[in-house]
């Protein structure tokens, strides 16, 4: 510890900026994609296109929580070189996992249309969904290493390609009128492919630089799942808390609802995808702050980031409420009609969930991945016991109302374990050497 604080850098709030614009490209794009099926497509389709990237983010979040966060955690103590050879045998193991997820969701949905979606074809939505959820697997793990070395150029090219390229093949599909789930999965499939042939310096350089002796493969597996075989069932059951809500309204009060609830979540898809964006770029800051102890740097990072992330969000929803009529008489279907509730339930559903989204964070930088896991299945259980007694009462907006108790549950916990933790820190740190005795 060499005693000076880290500041809140100039370039940490550049990249975090730049992290929003790549975010608001991909939360275009999503808005883009279900405006499209909510105009075009039938309730069914739109219906299980909610589920399905649901599920991709599933698939996802599960591999990013077993190689792309323990990689960013351990990237923190490592050099160039160590950085390089541990991104180049990850890559490797990213490609046979992802491979491995997309032809198990693939077979599980194709079997799930079948038995429950007769209306739609099981092969094609099988098929597509299983090549999205391993492309989706492989572009994840490149942001990562960008995000990693603060390449935000690279990631900007990269997700821009994926954007224009799946907008291109979304008219495409409009022109044709071909607009369905399997569709568009199978377009986001094909620019996620298109997307991987930019940006790929950051890779190959990490891969040809890793020169000199290299720790057995063992070690650095040993490394990884040191860090992440808390992460993984936390991951899990995270999602659940996050998208369990949709196959329980499916489940409980049908597709169709599932589709009110989609629709009405889908104008606020920019204030989450801005906490993610924030996260992705906070996180090697904030383990970096960890680790030479600069508590004052920490909490002003933390407030300042809950400070603007909050002002962001009431800016945005006072922009959608002055907007909304216009939306909901010119841009959503008739079959939409009288969603607007549940928007503002969704508004409060994303204010709570801003602090409980930091100091997540924080606990995952400090590697607290067990007790995160402990927390997200005691809150997840009580989603669940909630969410059974809501969802039959009010239906679609009972999901929302257990979601919102949920959160606010959940934000208190974490802000209980990240203080314990601090205190934790911060005994067993060692003391700051004083001046030397005359």
């Amino acid at each position: 510890m060499t005693g000076r604080a880290l500041s809140v850098s100039k370039p940490f709030w550049t990249n975090s900026l730049l992290s929003i614009v790549d975010q608001v490209l991909l939360s275009g794009l999503n808005f883009a994609v279900g405006m499209c099926l909510i105009r075009f497509g039938t309730k069914s389709d739109y219906g299980l296109y909610s589920q399905l990237f649901a599920a991709s983010l599933f698939a996802v979040g599960v591999l990013e929580a077993l190689i792309g966060s323990p990689m960013v955690t351990l990237a923190a103590h490592m050099n160039a070189t160590q950085r390089a050879q541990m991104v180049r045998r990850l890559r490797r193991f990213q490609w046979v996992a992802g491979l491995g997820l997309g032809l198990l969701f693939g077979i599980g949905a194709g079997w799930v249309v079948h038995g429950n979606l007769p209306e739609l074809d099981a092969l094609p939505a099988g098929l597509a969904f299983g090549l999205y959820v391993f492309t989706s697997t492989l572009r994840e793990f490149r942001r990562s290493v960008w995000y990693m070395e603060s390449d935000l150029g690279s990631l900007l090219r990269s997700d821009g390609t994926y954007v224009l390229a799946a907008l291109g093949l979304g008219g495409l599909l409009w022109w044709s009128d071909h607009l369905g789930a399997s569709t568009v999965l199978g377009a986001l499939s094909l620019a996620n492919v298109l997307a991987g042939l930019l940006g790929r310096g950051p890779i190959a350089e990490s891969a040809d630089a890793a020169d000199g002796a290299e720790p057995p493969w063992r070690h650095t597996l040993a490394q990884i799942w040191d860090k992440g075989k808390w992460a993984v069932p936390g991951t899990a059951v995270a999602w659940l808390g996050s998208y369990g809500f949709l196959y329980l309204t499916s489940a409980m009060s049908g597709v169709q609802a599932t589709a009110d609830v989609s629709a009405a979540r889908l104008p606020l898809v920019p204030v989450g995808l801005m906490v993610v964006a924030w996260s992705r770029v906070a996180r090697p800051v904030a383990g970096r702050m960890l680790g030479a102890h600069d508590w004052p740097g920490l909490n002003r990072l933390t407030w300042a980031s809950l400070g603007a992330i909050e002002l962001l969000t009431v800016v945005y929803l006072t922009m959608l409420m002055l907007a909304f009529p216009w939306l909901e008489s010119h841009v959503l279907s008739a079959k939409y009609q009288g969603v607007h509730p549940l928007v503002w339930a969704w508004g409060v559903f994303f204010l709570v969930t801003v602090p409980r989204n930091i100091a997540g964070t924080w606990m995952a930088s400090i590697g607290a991945f067990r007790q995160l896991f402990i927390e997200a299945c005691v809150v997840v259980s009580l989603m669940g016991v909630i969410a059974s007694v809501l969802i039959p009462r009010w239906g679609a907006m009972g999901a929302v109302l257990a979601l919102i108790v949920m959160e606010t549950f959940d934000t208190a916990v974490m802000t209980v374990l990240i203080w314990r933790h601090w205190r934790r820190i911060q005994r067993e740190a060692p003391p700051t050497p004083g001046p030397a005795a005359a």
